[in-house]
């Protein structure tokens, strides 16, 4: 598996292997052709998966799905297309270099991952690393067997209509029925505590903040209810004690998630940015918010507010083609069923849920915090 071996190209690959378009058509041709459809299918590949990601409406599903035969059968590859593309990334990415915010995150980055390959984001050097014709190979070998991809179509579908479609341009597809297995890539996150503060050259000075709690909870439908609650939670009591009483940012935001791999690996991120002179003492406060929320949980006002919000988007979601997309994706690859529970789960969460599973997050000690501040004309 090339993903350690060649982690450029690896990377790379999603962006580069449909840049030539697809069959006898050019990537500026496509659109021409779909013209008045509505219809799209484009093949990816992350870091753990390949797949195909379309939509369509109900009268152009076929053509959706010539796209995805196509993609499989006749991948076309454009030089002309690849030179302009490369020339577009030399510029993007010098002009980057002089970003501060670009600087901020690739210190964000190395202070979870530290130096894996994996995650660095792609130096003006990188470039003529980047092979063309090892990308297109590569997109081949991932794409070779249909027989080991699974489709999920959701919508007001007329079964009946569309079976002999999906007969015809899936079925037809030569392939062997393999369950494909999951090859593990080294994701782990650093331990223990890390501090960097740095300066960088700014037009318009201002403190960037990053903090991330980082541990290993299980993965199950409860906890990661918890961690959607306690960011939910975290981002009012951050609007109203941060931004409105201080006055001193536009906002917090917290994000938190238990990933499925590497297993258990748990983040909460919380990022704002503020005024240089006040920056050590919101974070402080903002820490210190967080660890009160361990100590004695949430409010109650906070915590029935997530919960009747909580109800409600469940209630819209159910509407949504998406989200069944996804929860039919979860049930089928990783045997994860988030809707048969997961709304007595929420409503069934306690106060005491709450503290103690931040509790046990922080406890854990891995509090890793990145800041950005202005060079000043010392």
């Amino acid at each position: 598996y090339f993903v350690e071996q060649d982690p450029i190209n690896s990377r790379m690959l999603s962006n580069i292997a449909s840049l030539g378009g697809v069959g006898n058509f050019s990537a500026t041709d496509l659109p021409k052709v779909l013209a008045g459809k509505t219809a799209s299918a484009r093949p990816s590949v992350s870091l753990t998966t390949q797949d195909f990601n379309g939509s369509s409406s109900i009268k152009d599903f076929e053509t959706m799905l010539q796209l995805v035969y196509l993609y499989f059968t006749a991948p076309r590859q454009d030089s002309e297309a690849f030179r302009s593309f490369i020339q577009r990334m030399e510029t993007q990415l010098k002009n980057q270099d002089a970003e501060p915010m670009v600087a901020f995150s690739d210190s964000v980055t190395r202070a979870i991952y530290g130096d894996n390959p994996l995650t660095k984001r792609l130096k003006v050097d990188d470039i003529k690393k980047i092979d063309y014709d090892r990308i297109m190979e590569m997109y081949a070998q991932r794409f070779a067997n249909p027989g080991s991809f699974v489709f999920t179509f959701v919508g007001n579908i007329d079964e009946e209509k569309v079976r002999p479609v999906i007969e015809q341009y899936l079925a037809s597809l030569a392939g062997k029925p393999v369950k494909a297995d999951f090859v593990k890539v080294p994701m782990n996150v650093r331990e223990g505590k890390q501090e960097n503060i740095f300066q960088r050259e700014m037009q318009n000075p201002k403190a960037s903040v990053f903090n991330a709690i980082a541990g290993k909870m299980e993965r199950t439908q409860k906890n990661q209810v918890l961690m959607s609650m306690l960011d939910q939670i975290l981002d009012i009591i951050y609007t109203e004690k941060v931004r409105e009483e201080e006055g001193g940012t536009y906002g917090v935001h917290s994000n938190g998630s238990i990933s499925r791999y590497p297993q258990g690996q748990t983040i909460l991120q919380i990022m704002f940015d503020t005024d240089p002179e006040k920056m050590a003492h919101l974070n402080k406060m903002v820490l210190d918010i967080l660890k009160d929320f361990a100590a004695n949980g949430p409010r109650d006002t906070d915590f029935s507010k997530v919960k009747e919000y909580m109800n409600k988007s469940y209630n819209e979601s159910l509407k949504e083609n998406g989200y069944w997309m996804n929860i039919l994706d979860n049930k089928y690859f990783y045997g994860e069923d988030n809707f048969t529970r997961y709304i007595e789960t929420v409503n069934a969460v306690t106060a005491n849920d709450l503290k103690n599973f931040a509790q046990a997050l922080l406890g854990q000690g891995n509090l890793k915090t990145v800041v950005m501040m202005p060079k000043t004309g010392e």
